[in-house]
């Protein structure tokens, strides 16, 4: 029984939320995943893009919430050319690039959002009114 219990747990997100029902982003949109496998990344001030509102999506690929995350930046990637979104799969909360987010990382999704100006706001959590806000302020 134990084992079905943790199978489901496992497989849950895969069948209800369907890992292979991803479409690809908008042709055009600004879109460049830093990492896939949880590596360290540097400074994320450095890898902001000038002049535009810089997405950085912190997630793994098991988070169901970061999956409705991504669909918002699907969106928000389609309808505008002010946003760059910079994908970086964390995979678990123990491999470098958790270690680089520091001690305070301790939940998913993670958004870093930079204004045009380099003004920085973090997200944690699925909500999707704060991410709105973060790309209208100007």
């Amino acid at each position: 029984m134990r084992f079905v219990v943790a199978l489901l747990l496992v497989t849950a997100p895969w069948v209800f939320y369907g890992r292979g029902a991803e479409t690809a982003y908008p042709p055009g949109a600004d879109v460049a995943t830093l990492t896939r496998d949880g590596s360290r990344v540097g400074p994320l001030e450095k890898l902001r893009v000038r002049g535009k509102f810089t997405v950085f999506d912190f997630y793994a690929d098991w988070c169901a919430p970061c999956r409705a995350i991504d669909r918002r930046l699907r969106v928000i990637a389609g309808s505008r050319r002010d946003v760059a979104i910079r994908k970086l799969n964390v995979v678990s909360f123990e491999s470098p690039l958790a270690e680089e987010l520091g001690p305070d990382f301790e939940a998913l999704p993670l958004l870093v959002v930079f204004d045009p100006a380099g003004k920085r706001t973090e997200i944690v959590g699925l909500d999707l009114e704060r991410l709105d806000e973060a790309l209208a302020a100007r």
